[in-house]
């Protein structure tokens, strides 16, 4: 039959070019011929030449002619048929009787799910495009947006009065061939019996034969011996109206004005991406359907979350993989893992389906909602040699150190804070570590909700081709919780070293050895209810080496100038954090309402006596009754050792007080200067509450108290000078608030300046 076709085919083409070359030529006609309306068989439609007769529910006939649209199933075109379906309540049955007169012996129909007709269009690149008037999807040719769900109906077909086949049919099946002998029969009959049977169910390529019946439409070609991947060569046929699947490219660009998908920092660029968004405990599927036509025998695919560089993106969710409604892979894929690379034996199927669902009550992870999935690198094959074939995507090895948020990007970020992710794409998006701007990196906060608290992580995909990390970590600026923390940095899900983070400390850099890692990933963020426990840390400066660390330029330092004899501490350096009780500061920032003037503007003032200043620090000691609310004080100093890194923090004193201390941090790391000069004294009586008449000012070079100052009720302006000693990188000043003390007054501090 096959032999017939091509021959018939190539009979046709000859006469077609017979016609054209009989309208050119110097020998007169006309220099361009017409194009002739004559596919092969045009005379075997049924509709083309009789009347189905509609006994029950409605009918829609589509002639087959040169006016007449394809109608597309399965990602294919069909002609020449009708469209049937029951009464609008579904319960009554439809019915169709084809007259045949007893003049034929066979006739031949294709039955498809949803059925659309399309107006070409061509874009730019001058390729055929057939957009979907209902939706924003194209394609080439084109995917339907099927209905909410899949329905199934009980199909029967007749001759005269004899029953000769019944199916399932489905609103989501692949097309189908049909051809039944009617020979002497008087009428072929089609009806609805069970099921949902007002569903519109196609009928096309509807043919009667006198004799042998041959395939129209849409035949299927055999496989070639190359790989076929979906999305670029194949695309879906159809995708549920409810379902949030998308596929790129060839549909309008998403919201983010891309046509791709990342996932672990891998770009992929024919993709599937689904958006899971119903809530916890339902089990609607996310799902997308592909014509593979029974003709390829393996299926490789590589699926996993799609990065986020948004809070709280963790989850997991199901992928169920069908082929002709059987399961064939289903498996959790995670937030906190690689995409993995799946292969599958796909051996005659036709209908492939992608099936998303939220995975269930999954306590390590939680549900899904609110993440993208992705499925890449999708291809179908005929042999497992022509897989090997196929250039799968990866990350770019370079042989030089890489920017690791920039370059190779972060993935599975979860973090209690509303922008996590700092890439380096511009100087106006920063946050702010030991008085240094960075606008590359990562913020750490552990998030709590009502049922649980859980820690901050950050992923990236070093894909095994580095062997040396090197970043550099710090308490974020101003966050107003001053606690210490950790860090934990896992290879492969092994614990590979833990980080002791102090809050008064400025960015302290680390070396890691990752040698083999394929999936690295830092935890941050202690577990606890109370909001004012857990403090903010960043990472930043993060470089990956494939052959060892070196010395880079990449993050530029601050360069060690000569800043002359002495120099104003704030307007050289400033304050990076000041810490006066106050709620509700944003984080990477000091103000005034912090208790810092920064001397930029006469707006903003404090007084001392009968004189203004725009420029220093006040400091106030405080006791509250807050639940909500950490403490921040000394219990004692041992020696001259200075916090040491064992700054007790009390969280809840007895009685519900939280004592806190005042305190001003300013980053002078290789400036060269051994001594601080300022004035001190009272700037507001607070005697209205309980307060203590004097109060201990420490002075702090690094880790060490280098001067104690008692500071009291109605104190004048006092100068003094401190030595730091050499290589002071972080100077402190401390109001101390006891255990057992009460608040203090407001003290300023104030013509504060550097000397060598």
């Amino acid at each position: 039959m096959k032999s017939f076709m091509k021959l018939t085919a190539l009979l046709l083409c000859m006469a077609m070019l017979t016609s054209t070359l009989a309208g050119c030529g110097p020998f007169g006609g006309n220099d361009t011929a017409e194009d002739v309306f004559d596919p092969p068989y045009l005379e075997n439609y049924y509709v083309n030449k009789h009347e189905p007769i509609c006994v029950a529910g409605g009918i829609d006939v589509y002639k087959y002619d040169e006016n007449a649209k394809a109608l597309w199933m399965g990602g294919n075109p069909y002609h020449g048929g009708f469209v049937f379906r029951g009464d609008p309540s579904g319960k009554k049955s439809a019915q169709v009787d084809l007259p045949l007169e007893g003049l034929y012996q066979n006739i031949s129909f294709v039955i498809g799910g949803k059925c659309g007709s399309f107006t070409e269009r061509t874009d730019k690149d001058g390729n055929i495009t057939y957009p979907n008037s209902a939706s924003e999807y194209a394609g080439s040719p084109p995917t339907l947006i099927g209905y909410a769900r899949e329905i199934k109906v009980g199909v029967q077909f007749w001759v005269d009065d004899k029953l000769v086949d019944e199916i399932l049919f489905s609103n989501y099946q692949v097309p189908v061939r049909y051809t039944y002998n009617v020979s002497g029969g008087q009428k072929f009959t089609i009806k609805t019996v069970a099921g949902e049977m007002n569903t519109p169910i196609p009928v096309l390529e509807l043919t009667v034969w006198e004799g042998e019946a041959h395939a129209t439409g849409h035949i299927t070609e055999p496989a070639g011996s190359e790989p076929v991947q979906l999305i670029k060569d194949l695309k879906p046929y159809q995708i549920p109206s409810t379902s949030s699947a998308v596929y790129y490219p060839n549909i309008t660009p998403s919201s983010e004005g891309r046509n791709y998908i990342e996932m672990s920092g891998i770009r992929y660029e024919n993709v599937i991406a689904t958006y899971i968004s119903q809530a916890l405990m339902t089990d609607d599927e996310e799902d997308i359907y592909f014509n593979l036509e029974g003709k390829y025998n393996y299926l490789t695919f590589t699926a996993g979350v799609a990065d986020r560089t948004t809070n709280k993106s963790e989850g997991s969710a199901w992928l169920t993989v069908y082929a002709d409604g059987k399961i064939i892979h289903e498996e959790v894929y995670s937030s906190h893992e690689l995409p993995r690379r799946t292969t599958v034996n796909v051996e005659g199927c036709h209908q492939l389906k992608f099936a998303w669902l939220t995975d269930e009550g999954n306590l390590e992870y939680g549900d899904s909602t609110g993440n993208y999935f992705g499925i890449g690198d999708a291809y179908i094959a005929t042999t497992e040699a022509a897989l090997e074939t196929i250039k799968y995507s990866s990350n770019v090895l370079l042989d030089r150190p890489v920017k690791m948020v920039s370059e190779l990007g972060t993935f599975a970020v979860n973090s209690s804070v509303e922008k996590a992710v700092f890439d380096g794409s511009t100087k106006f998006s920063t946050f702010s570590m030991g008085g240094v701007k960075y606008n590359e990196g990562v913020i750490l906060i552990a998030s709590n909700s009502v049922l649980e608290t859980k820690p901050a992580n950050v992923s990236f995909n070093l894909s095994g081709n580095y062997d040396t990390i090197s970043f550099k970590a710090g308490h974020i600026s101003n966050s107003n919780v001053y606690e210490n923390d950790q860090i934990e940095i896992y290879a492969d899900g092994e614990l590979i070293k833990t980080i002791d983070l102090k809050f008064h400390l400025i960015p302290q850099e680390y070396i890691v050895d990752v040698k083999g890692c394929q999936h690295l990933e830092f935890v941050s963020g202690k577990l606890t209810n109370y909001s004012m426990e857990r403090p903010a840390f960043g990472i930043v400066e993060m470089i990956a080496y494939s052959n060892g660390y070196i010395e880079t330029d990449l993050f530029p330092q601050r360069t060690p100038d000569d800043f002359g004899k002495t120099c104003d501490l704030i307007d050289t350096f400033g304050f990076y954090d000041v810490y006066n009780s106050i709620l509700s500061k944003k984080i990477g920032a000091v103000s005034v309402e912090d208790g810092y003037y920064d001397g930029t503007t006469n707006k903003n003032t404090f007084k001392v006596g009968d004189k203004t200043y725009n420029k220093g620090i006040l400091l106030r000691a405080s006791v509250y009754l807050e639940l909500d609310m950490g403490g921040i004080t000394t219990s004692a100093i041992l020696g001259t050792q200075f916090i040491g890194g064992a700054l007790p923090i009390i969280a809840l004193a007895t009685a519900g007080e939280a004592h806190e201390s005042s305190f001003a941090l300013a980053n002078i790391k290789d400036s060269g200067y051994t001594s601080v000069t300022f004035t001190v004294a009272m700037q507001q009586d607070n005697s209205s509450i309980l307060v203590e008449d004097e109060s201990t000012l420490m002075i702090g070079a690094n880790d060490e108290c280098v001067k104690e100052i008692t500071v009291s009720k109605g104190m004048k302006p006092t100068t003094y000078t401190v030595e730091l000693g050499e290589d002071c990188e972080r100077l402190m000043f401390w109001l101390n608030c006891g255990a057992e003390d009460d608040a203090s007054h407001t003290y300023a501090i104030y013509d504060i300046t550097l000397n060598k």
